[in-house]
């Protein structure tokens, strides 16, 4: 099968060494989001071991999601913004900017009026941060999610400032971005920072790519990955995010039981697939349905043998477009259900529900496959939990090239154009019969890789390099 073609460099583990040197250089910092850190995972969770170690606190502001108290480590504010600009925001946000950075323009539909709605909520949150008072000179603004993509030139004026944006979603190819009418505001914003993070090299370049096409007088180093724009350096970072993989091997091994009954339960003795998406059309849940129809068309001596297990969660969005896609989700598992089912069979299992992490794991382990089917995402952390609580070093990874995480996966999971059924239907079909072997063989290589990413060296290493002075484009360096 075709892998992905970029190779990613991986986060050295942090030290002892790392974290002093930290230490002396961290100025006070800033975490600045759409959505505050959730209950689990992500940034808050890659910060903890190294605010512990400094004995700092992070001050956090959001619009939304954030804790209702603060915390040893972290400081919580929430921008105060009206509901009018809230609902302007929310329709650039998910009706135009996150197809467009999915390289969907086609669903993209762009509103002027909405647009300013979206400055207005940036200029809001760039204000209340800058109101707080800095506890540090410098201070380091780190800004995460596309929804705070304009906040940036509205801190650059300030002095004693380090600017940094790590960028979740991802890039589209630069024809797609310059063709959108604010492809120079979006561009010019992010180059306001020092240093620009991205999950991957593709996304990276293809960065690199619109800012030749939309600013031919820019400075752009393509082999240090360094743009110089008005005279200001900014340095471009390929940094996938990590996990916390020792929290989903602890897991995994408290929530076994669960795992065998839901084997029991769902199963029956038969193979079990599953897929555990958001109900976005990103995440190419139809497509991954259509791959295993065709394989049910293909492969009649499996019919009676496996089980899919289809569990859909819901959509950060509530829009028509979003209600839309989770019905024909629905409907297309009931038109296989009905085609292939009998009384003693039905070969999709579909629900509709949002898993606790001790539920994830117990599912993670029930599965002899996982397929991951994004036609196109940011990263993809549910095939990294899934590697993480496979103590067994079983079970299959079949995962989309489209997918974040796939060039560093792509040495142990099976991978697959993401809307090729026939790909998908022989994809899985080689997962099912792998010998335990070659199913360990491949389990072990995406551990190694897993485990040796962990979330706490990610935050580490971005931090690392936003405090570092190493950006060298152009000669008033």
């Amino acid at each position: 099968m075709p892998t992905a073609a970029y190779t990613l460099p991986l986060l050295t583990p942090f030290s002892t060494e790392d974290l002093g040197q930290l230490q002396l250089n961290l100025p006070s910092l800033k975490v600045v989001s759409y959505r505050g850190p959730g209950a689990s995972g992500g940034v808050s969770t890659s910060l903890g071991p190294v605010v512990r170690r400094l004995g700092t606190k992070i001050n956090w502001f959001a619009v939304s999601g954030l804790p209702a108290q603060a915390s040893a480590q972290f400081d919580f504010y929430a921008a105060k913004i009206p509901p009018a600009l809230l609902e302007m925001h929310h329709k650039i946000s998910t009706g135009y900017l996150w197809p467009l950075l999915h390289g969907m323009p086609e669903k993209a539909v762009f509103d002027a009026e909405s647009w300013k709605g979206f400055r207005h909520v940036n200029a809001i949150v760039a204000a209340e941060c800058l109101d707080f008072p800095y506890q540090s000179f410098p201070t380091l603004f780190w800004l995460h999610d596309y929804e705070v993509a304009l906040v940036a030139p509205l801190v650059a004026v300030h002095a004693g400032i380090i600017l940094t944006h790590f960028w979740h979603t991802p890039w589209p190819a630069a024809e797609v971005i310059t063709a959108s009418p604010i492809a120079r505001e979006l561009v010019e914003a992010l180059l306001c920072n020092k240093v620009l993070g991205f999950h991957t090299a593709e996304y990276a370049t293809n960065f690199l790519n619109t800012v030749q096409e939309l600013f031919p007088n820019a400075t752009v180093d393509m082999l240090r990955m360094e743009v110089r724009h008005q005279n200001r350096p900014t340095r471009i970072v390929v940094m996938p995010l990590g996990i916390d993989f020792d929290l989903w091997q602890r897991l995994a091994k408290s929530n076994r039981a669960m795992a065998e009954a839901i084997s029991t339960k769902y199963a029956g003795g038969n193979r079990i697939i599953l897929g555990v998406d958001r109900l976005d059309y990103s995440k190419g849940v139809l497509e991954k349905l259509n791959g295993f129809e065709e394989f049910l068309i293909q492969n009649p001596h499996h019919h009676n043998r496996v089980q899919y297990i289809q569990i859909g969660q819901t959509a950060q969005s509530q829009d028509e477009q979003y209600q839309d896609y989770a019905n024909q989700v629905v409907g297309k598992v009931e038109a296989i259900n009905k085609k292939f089912g009998n009384e003693q069979w039905q070969p999709i299992t579909y629900m509709e529900k949002h898993l606790q992490q001790r539920e994830l794991a117990a599912w993670y382990q029930a599965a002899d496959v996982l397929a991951v089917n994004p036609v196109r995402d940011g990263l993809n952390l549910i095939a990294k939990e899934f590697v993480a609580s496979r103590q067994d070093e079983q079970g299959v990874l079949l995962l989309s090239q489209k997918a974040g995480c796939a060039a560093e996966l792509s040495q142990g999971a099976i991978t697959i154009d993401p809307q090729s059924a026939h790909e998908f239907a022989h994809g899985l079909a080689l997962a099912l019969s792998l010998e335990p072997d070659d199913r360990r063989k491949r389990m072990v290589t995406m551990r190694r890789v897993v485990g040796w990413n962990r979330l706490h060296d990610w935050a580490l290493g971005f931090l690392r390099e936003s405090i570092a002075n190493k950006t060298s484009v152009g000669a008033n360096v």
